[in-house]
């Protein structure tokens, strides 16, 4: 969004603090109290002056150069070579002196030319950034500015010069050509459709800088008939028509142009023109029709079966029944908020037109503008939900730039619709203790009644408490809570007018969750075992899910708008994207273990929690209230991995359950597979993927996968002790022993027997677990247990350590556990 700064000063004397701040400065404090502002861009050059033409003649040696001699003021008189033609038109132009910067490293200097030194030159209009582009000549500045203006600014900065711009309230408004535009990020005001406009930005500069801002006066107009308009769908929530006779059509003078430009838009032709401007000042689209082109009564509708529409890009769209438009006798017009159609546009012949600002359901006019890839500076602001009170208030400006283009139009019918029940009238009760809460700092009360007025909120006041009448123009999607009215008042105030202060929150153990316990300490053991984690999408598609067997896609979550043919389903299995992985890594080693923690989802399940509303219309059900965990590998036997996942549920919930046969799933092996089930209770399943899975997903025919259900896990799940203790002023010393054991032994006890034996033990846990028949022996294997010593009195010694190190070799030894070699 593209504010100039003379186009704001129409509303708020923003100018006036040039004296004493930069633009720089007023961006930055815009930035901390309002909205992100990333670009600055300055209309200015130095040394770009007023000259007079004194003389002018044919280069003697070139059919091209004309030799010029300017006055420029107190900077005497200047030779110019120029080649443009019109400079046998001109007596006033803009003479870039020596030592000017054009187009940001184009230095001018002393240049010979056709064997003669030429000092300085001659501008056109686009070399000084008057104008988008290159009309073939010099600026002849008496085509736009007064002779005898010009001639009492021969020699000053061509900057100084004014130009006229539609006023406000019946005042007249004249802007310098020195200028910055400000560019604000639209991502920080996705939130506040009346930062869309340099009306509402202005109300901003005002507050900001305690600057008086100047209220756009609404003015009744004559009677005249009224414009018959037929508004068949809720989807509209305002429409104004206004019919207006004998009018021409011609581009807009240069004062209009240049803001336009400045402001990131192109001037067309003038009425076109009035409606980007009214845009771009209120941020309420606008569109003109010609009239003549309009057949019978202008309807509001949803578009019908097979309905088409050339639009103003020249492209023809097919319409749907989700879509709403603008339409006369003979079929749409426009597609309401996103663009006008090409039958009824305006042309430099037209002369007679119907102005129209409404009002559109921004949720209509986004899936529309999707829809039809349509992307317009209507459609972002009809999406960001318009007040519908603009439609109506922003016309009156219409007469004002009619008026300032000297058109004396006649008014011949006037239509207008407002849907009441879009009228959001929010009322909000909030005290100062409540502000001040929450600013952390104790506000004046004067200062808060100061901002809110400033903001345009209304307020009445009874002791303490504010009741406070919401804007219309923040009232669409914006203000609805108290905490919204003290984010007003604090940002206002500003953030660095409050003091640093620690946070005051209480410091205490946080509500224990079993759930996240029992998922942390299964993370961890996987861990602990070399195995890999990895982060998967949870989406999938009906291919991906064929693969593994599951053919009905009837308890198969779709998703609305996917956004990659490759997601257009949610997950129902973990195993989908874990035998991707190994598709996608195989190459890079043949020992790979892969495990994931997270949800599966379904339609058909009893459970009543549901996930998301936003994948679909119907409720969605996780399988299972808690996640589920699974893992593949390429580098375990089914033997050693169904050891690991013994020693896995031993060491989460202390309990093995039955170990049954199973053929459960469609991508295992119906013959290498099992499960650890109690009655109906499955715990975990696992075994050797299915061979026409593996040859789907070309991964190994012996690779292994395995998954289990943490809500039936946790079912067994002890909750472990949450300790807290100050933290020891003394370092504390690492330390790791490698016992061999049984394979049966369960490494739990263990870990808790070392981390019991002295009070200075914390943090035991398996770093690894070795396997190896010919260095340990058959049923043995070798665990890693890492742990750290803290004393909160001293510095631990070596020989303190090594004492403890040696009383829990000893302990495990009655536990038939040996030191490592």
């Amino acid at each position: 969004m593209k504010t100039p700064l003379n186009w704001i000063s129409l509303y708020t004397p923003l100018a006036s603090l040039l004296v004493k701040n930069n633009t720089t400065e007023l961006a930055h404090q815009y930035s901390i109290h309002t909205a992100e502002i990333d670009g600055i861009e300055s209309h200015f050059l130095d040394k770009v002056v007023v000259g007079k033409v004194i003389s002018c003649e044919k280069h003697p040696d070139s059919t091209k150069l004309s030799i010029v001699r300017v006055a420029l003021g107190e900077y005497g008189e200047e030779t110019i070579l120029t080649g443009a033609p019109n400079i046998v038109d001109a007596t006033y132009v803009p003479v870039a002196m020596v030592g000017a910067v054009l187009g940001g490293d184009f230095t001018i200097g002393e240049r010979k030319m056709a064997g003669m030194m030429s000092r300085g030159m001659i501008c056109g209009a686009d070399e000084i950034g008057l104008a988008l582009e290159s009309d073939g000549g010099i600026m002849i500045l008496e085509n736009i500015w007064d002779a005898r203006l010009l001639e009492n600014m021969v020699g000053k900065s061509l900057f100084d010069l004014t130009l006229p711009f539609p006023g406000i309230n019946g005042g007249s408004y004249e802007y310098t050509l020195q200028d910055t535009t400000f560019e604000i990020d639209n991502k920080f005001i996705t939130n506040r459709p009346d930062l869309f406009g340099v009306y509402g930005n202005a109300r901003e500069w005002g507050a900001v800088f305690d600057l008086e801002f100047i209220e756009y006066a609404t003015v009744a107009k004559k009677e005249v008939k009224t414009l018959p308009l037929n508004i068949e769908t809720d989807r509209c929530l305002a429409y104004n028509a206004i019919k207006m006779e004998d009018i021409s059509v011609a581009q807009s003078p240069f004062g209009i142009s240049l803001m336009m430009q400045r402001a990131g838009l192109a001037p067309k032709m003038d009425l076109v023109d009035i409606t980007n401007l009214i845009l771009t000042e209120f941020g309420q689209p606008m569109h003109v029709f010609d009239a003549d082109k309009v057949v019978g009564t202008i309807t509001v509708r949803i578009a019908k079966v097979g309905e088409k529409i050339m639009a103003l890009n020249g492209i023809e769209y097919a319409l749907t029944t989700e879509d709403m438009v603008i339409a006369d006798d003979h079929g749409p017009i426009a597609l309401a908020g996103v663009i006008g159609g090409m039958d009824s546009a305006v042309s430099l012949g037209t002369t007679n037109v119907i102005w129209e600002s409404a009002t559109f359901d921004a949720v209509s006019v986004r899936l529309s503008a999707q829809r039809h890839g349509i992307r317009t500076d209507a459609s972002t602001r009809y999406e960001k939900s318009l007040d519908p009170l603009l439609a109506n208030f922003a016309t009156t400006r219409i007469y004002d730039y009619l008026e300032f283009l000297g058109k004396n139009v006649e008014v011949t019918a006037v239509g207008s619709y407002l849907n009441e029940t879009k009228v959001n009238h929010i009322t909000i009760d909030v005290t100062y203790e409540f502000i001040d809460n929450k600013a952390g700092a104790c506000i004046p009360h004067e200062t808060v009644n100061k901002i809110l007025t400033s903001l345009g909120f209304a307020f009445k006041t009874d002791d303490l408490k504010l009741t406070i009448t919401v804007p219309s123009w923040r009232a669409s999607k914006d203000i609805s809570i108290k905490e919204d009215i003290a984010e007003e008042v604090i940002r206002i105030y500003g953030y660095d007018n409050i003091a640093v202060a620690p946070l005051g929150a209480n410091s205490g153990i946080s509500t224990r969750n079993t759930n996240r316990q029992l998922s942390n300490i299964s993370l961890d053991y996987w861990k602990s075992q070399n195995w890999n984690e990895v982060y998967n999408y949870s989406f999938t598609n009906t291919a991906l899910d064929a693969t593994i067997g599951y053919d009905d896609m009837s308890d198969s979550v779709g998703i609305q708008n996917a956004f990659n043919v490759e997601y257009t389903h949610m997950r129902r299995s973990l195993s989908v994207r874990l035998f991707d992985n190994i598709a996608k890594n195989r190459n890079i080693s043949n020992t790979l273990r892969f495990y994931e923690i997270g949800r599966v989802y379904g339609k058909n399940l009893a459970h009543t929690r549901v996930v998301s509303d936003l994948l679909s219309d119907i409720d969605i059900k996780p399988y299972g209230e808690l996640p589920m965990i699974a893992g593949v590998s390429t580098a375990d036997t089914v033997e050693s991995l169904r050891r690991s996942l013994e020693t896995y549920l031993i060491e989460t919930i202390g309990y093995l359950p039955p170990l049954h046969q199973s053929n459960s799933l469609p991508y295992l092996h119906p013959g290498v597979s099992g499960e650890y089930r109690e009655g109906e209770s499955i715990f975990i399943r696992f075994g050797q993927v299915h061979p026409a899975t593996a040859e789907a997903f070309d991964i190994p025919p012996e690779t292994l996968y395995w998954e289990a259900d943490i809500g039936l896990l946790l079912s067994h799940f002890e909750e472990r002790e949450t300790r807290v203790a100050p933290i020891s002023r003394f370092q504390s010393i690492p330390r790791e022993l490698s016992f061999v054991m049984d394979e049966l032994t369960h490494t739990g006890p263990i870990a808790l027997t070392i981390e019991s034996h002295h009070p200075w033990i914390s943090g035991v846990t398996v770093a690894s677990i070795y396997r190896d028949e010919v260095r340990l022996g058959k049923d043995c294997k070798s665990v890693n247990f890492v742990f750290s010593l803290t004393s909160h009195e001293h510095t631990i010694s070596d020989d303190e350590a090594l004492v403890i190190q040696v009383d829990i070799i000893e302990k495990m030894k009655t536990m038939g556990c040996e030191i490592r070699s």
